[in-house]
């Protein structure tokens, strides 16, 4: 077999290589010398130069393996990528071949030995390896499985301090040949089940190299990320990470074999100790265990639209591409996990003449993915036509988008830290030295380091800093007291007041009625001696702010709209947007009661007319359908919002509705009408820079203007990771409806994929909960830095809630722009279900923005750009940088139903 890959030759591995040549078999006293030298010469040596050294002229003695302690013994093997056969009896180089061929294990090399001749050849033959294996008990797998596929093996080449003699030349070479764990073990399979008796040859041959079986064959998984096998724990399980491995050969589809994460169920008494115990030269049978396990299958596949998506599956099951061995095993991996795969496999094996040669051991590979619950392989992993096809993840999510699955249509490339960092200064530094006014928005993960960066730009800019919550707000002012910056705090509300006071004081300055604040304030100071002295010392602080000048001032979000000060520049922490359009509801009897007393109030006939007429608007307003809110003049509308904060029967937010953009009646609590509205407000008119890890470019444009400057860095690579289980949405509705079931399924997750972390979900949702931020409260919320954190749910807000936001923006809805409906999505190169609108793009859109944006922040909690912290996400909207772990329902059902952790989690199809 001749590779399609790159040239290997070069690649270098570690071997036990002696420094003395021989061009004859060594004598007894020289054998002595080279067995003492061996210990002591590891070497590192590219394949080809080793191949070299190993034959005449120079032909070297060496060990495959690498010691410890100077000594060539069993007990202080350490490592180990070639592995070697020698052959002795009457099988030559040719037959060796084609069994090689056969069975899809292609040696790098093969040479003569000095005892070889024409009559009767003598020969070594040696395999690498994609991964210098460390375990001993693998070595063990990859030596005794490539013995029984070739039995007229030298039974002592299986020791691990075996010394291996140079010989005369080189009979065969191909560096490209690479052997993995999982392909060894298909081809041994593949061998056994040409024998006469497979059932007892398996069972025999699992004892020998020490591995349990599942479903009469060895048992091997393989899986695509660490998050797919967490829960598999035990001290015979040996887990393989492509990313964790010792010298490891990277490959590509046009390779003739592509590496893979890997499990290996060894039997109980096959350990490391047992291998400083036993005697190697005898051949111990271990107690293996043998189980049934039985996989789902996907069901109701549509393989013509598969036919239809995916280039190589069509061409394969017309015979017009000749598959090479990976990509019968990719397309294997993938059609195996459907209902009806089965028999698409073998059109496939059926489609071409020249496969009938391999057809037998192809059968074989198929049966050992079937039973053995082989993962999907990735598209983009073998598939040659990968580059020129917009293709998923992989060949089952190109043919069905299955309802709780993520279909990754684009991986966004990840810039490293410092890569992010330096882009993010020079971006900072452009936009804060020139001196045009205007709206900047810098899109940037939690954590790269803004606020440390506007900071130090605070020592020779005087700006605004408007911060999402008092707390941030505090934090960055120790932090700039210790950088020395010279700067002003606005102060918030004072501790002692009542909760009744600041609720009331905290809803005028969201607002924006501050004077009217201030008399209130004014008010509380007179009535209530005992707080009048903190409540004087309160206004005159908030007072200094408007006339403090070359001083950086700390304020919060919701002040910087309404208060004005001497500052060129607002530097705004965290999207702003939602602040611009504040949302809230009150009841038609409330509204009603409020324009009453209003009106009772006003001795200007003009002003009673104009409430009478919101009034009647509003009466006579249809259920249901956003009104645009009429332009009016109030001769006294300061005095009226004296009134309403004196009044003790206006209860209810009717400034709020006076200054609103749109409004909508809804019924609800048993046909009681409400009156949900939106108001706008503006950002002051200076340089404004707005730095946030959620906000959206789309909507930014919309409601700034589209000639404002918008930066994203993108994905940046992190510490930590987020793991996203998407097949349930975890929302309030879902979890109200089966409070027992949908708690038991978080409670297993959580407990599978990230044990003891700290819980972000709904307000009110579990008792556990008190110390932890909510959804909607987890702006600037630090003390979870490093912290594993679970997500749980799905933070979906209102209908309405999209409905007046989008009519807010100018967007005008039609009849059944409203309407909902479970449908694919397609967005930041992920393709998924979602309940969604559909005729609108722009309250999609908004839709999305406020959820992911909710999403984001509880993610940034944990900081995992810089800390290795761990975060699960319980949600059907996918996180980018996620890795996504899926569950079809009759796992999900099982994990409904029990506290008790299954002891093996697997993802599968639907």
């Amino acid at each position: 077999m001749t590779s399609k890959g790159g040239d290997f030759r070069q690649l270098k591995v570690n071997v036990s290589l002696d420094k003395v040549g021989f061009n004859r078999k060594p004598e007894k006293q020289e054998i002595a010398g080279i067995s003492s030298r061996l210990g002591i010469s590891a070497s590192q040596i590219s394949i080809q130069d080793f191949a070299k050294e190993v034959v005449c002229p120079n032909a070297r003695s060496f060990s495959p393996s690498i010691f410890k302690s100077g000594e060539r013994t069993n007990a202080t093997w350490v490592s180990q990528q070639i592995f070697a056969l020698d052959i002795d009896e009457d099988i030559s180089i040719q037959q060796v071949l084609e069994r090689c061929n056969d069975f899809n294990l292609m040696p790098i090399i093969i040479y003569t030995s000095f005892r070889s001749t024409k009559e009767h050849e003598k020969f070594r033959v040696i395999f690498l390896l994609d991964e210098e294996v460390t375990d001993i008990r693998v070595r063990d797998l990859v030596q005794k499985s490539l013995m029984f596929v070739f039995p007229e093996t030298d039974r002592a080449t299986k020791d691990a301090a075996r010394l291996l003699f140079g010989g005369k030349e080189i009979a065969y070479e191909n560096y490209d040949n690479i052997i993995t764990v999982p392909g060894l073990l298909t081809s041994v399979c593949a061998y056994i089940r040409t024998g006469s008796n497979p059932t007892r040859d398996m069972e025999k041959y699992c004892r020998f190299v020490g591995i349990d079986m599942v479903n009469g064959y060895p048992k091997i998984q393989t899986f695509e990320n660490e998050s797919e096998i967490a829960g598999i724990v035990g001290a015979n399980v040996h887990v393989k990470l492509t990313k964790n491995w010792t010298n490891p050969i990277i490959y590509n589809r046009i390779c003739p074999i592509f590496s893979q994460n890997y499990i290996l169920y060894f039997s109980k008494d096959n350990t490391q100790e047992h291998y400083l115990k036993t005697d190697s030269s005898k051949d111990t049978k271990f107690n293996i265990e043998k189980t049934k396990e039985e996989f789902s299958l996907i069901r109701n596949f549509n393989f013509e639209e598969l036919e239809d998506n995916c280039q190589l599956f069509r061409e394969a099951l017309s015979g017009d591409y000749w598959l090479y061995h990976e990509e019968m095993f990719g397309l294997m991996t993938n059609l195996l996990h459907i209902k009806g795969g089965k028999e698409k496999v073998q059109q496939i094996l059926n489609s071409r003449k020249e496969y009938a040669r391999k057809i037998d051991s192809w059968n074989v590979m198929a049966n050992q993915i079937s039973k053995c619950n082989y993962a999907p392989s990735r598209c983009d992993s073998f598939c040659p036509f990968a580059d020129s096809c917009q293709h998923a993840r992989n060949v089952i999510d190109q043919g069905k988008l299955v309802r709780g699955r993520v279909q990754v249509l684009e991986e966004e490339p990840l810039k490293s830290l410092p890569q992010a960092e330096k882009e993010l200064e020079h971006i900072f530094t452009n936009i804060i030295e020139n001196e045009e006014e205007g709206i900047y928005v810098v899109k940037a993960p939690t954590g790269i380091g803004k606020t440390e960066l506007y900071v130090q730009a605070c020592k020779q800019h005087k700006a605004t800093i408007a911060l999402p919550t008092h707390a941030l707000k505090e934090e960055v002012s120790s932090r700039m007291k210790e950088s020395g910056v010279r700067h002003f705090t606005v102060p918030q509300l004072p501790d002692k007041l009542s909760p009744e006071v600041k609720h009331k004081l905290e809803h005028l300055y969201t607002l924006g009625a501050f004077k009217t604040a201030n008399v209130y304030l004014r008010y509380l100071a007179k009535e209530f001696s005992h707080q009048g002295i903190i409540i004087d010392k309160y206004i005159r602080d908030i007072e200094s702010a408007k006339t403090v000048k070359n001083t950086t001032i700390l304020t919060t979000h919701q002040r910087a709209i309404y208060t004005k000060d001497h500052n060129d520049i607002l530097i705004v922490d965290e999207d702003i947007i939602p602040t611009l359009f504040p949302q809230s509801s009150m009841s038609l009897a409330d509204f009603t009661l409020a324009i009453a007393k209003l009106k009772q109030t006003k001795s200007n006939q003009m002003d009673i007319d104009v409430l009478s007429s919101l009034e009647k608007q509003v009466m006579d307003a249809p259920i249901g359908l956003i009104q645009e809110a009429a332009s009016f003049f109030l001769s006294t509308a300061e005095e009226m919002e004296q009134e309403v904060v004196k009044s003790d029967e206006i209860n209810t937010d009717i400034l709020g509705f006076l200054n609103c953009t749109h409004y909508v009646k809804v019924k609800a609590y048993g046909e009681i009408e409400f009156i949900n509205f939106i108001s706008r407000k503006q950002l002051p008119a200076k340089k404004v820079i707005i730095m946030s890890a959620t906000i959206n470019e789309r909507i930014s444009k919309i409601v700034f203007g589209q000639q404002i400057e918008f930066y994203d860095l993108g994905l940046v690579e992190t510490k930590g990771k987020i793991i996203q289980i998407p097949s349930k949405s975890f929302s309030r509705y879902s979890i109200k409806e089966n409070k027992e079931e949908m708690l038991n399924l978080a409670e297993n997750l959580i407990n599978t994929y990230n044990p003891n972390s700290q819980i972000i979900t709904y307000k009110n949702m579990m008792k556990t909960l008190e110390q932890t931020p909510t959804f909607g409260a987890t702006a600037g919320v630090d003390y979870l830095k490093g912290q594993n954190i679970t997500i749980l749910g799905t933070p979906n807000v209102h209908p309405l809630t999209y409905l007046l936001f989008s009519a807010a923006l100018g967007q005008k809805l039609g009849f059944d722009d409203s309407k909902m409906e479970y449908q694919p999505v397609i967005r930041n190169g992920f393709k998924f279900y979602y309940q969604t609108y559909s005729n609108k793009d722009l309250l999609k859109e908004i839709q999305f923005y406020l959820i992911e944006s909710e999403l984001l922040q509880a993610v940034g909690r944990a900081r995992i750009l810089r800390t290795e912290a761990t975060v699960l996400v319980l949600s059907n909207l996918p996180i980018q940088g996620a890795e996504f772990v899926f569950f079809n329902k009759q796992q999900l059902d099982k994990l409904k139903k029990s506290i008790a952790i299954p002891e093996h989690l697997k993802a599968s199809g639907e």
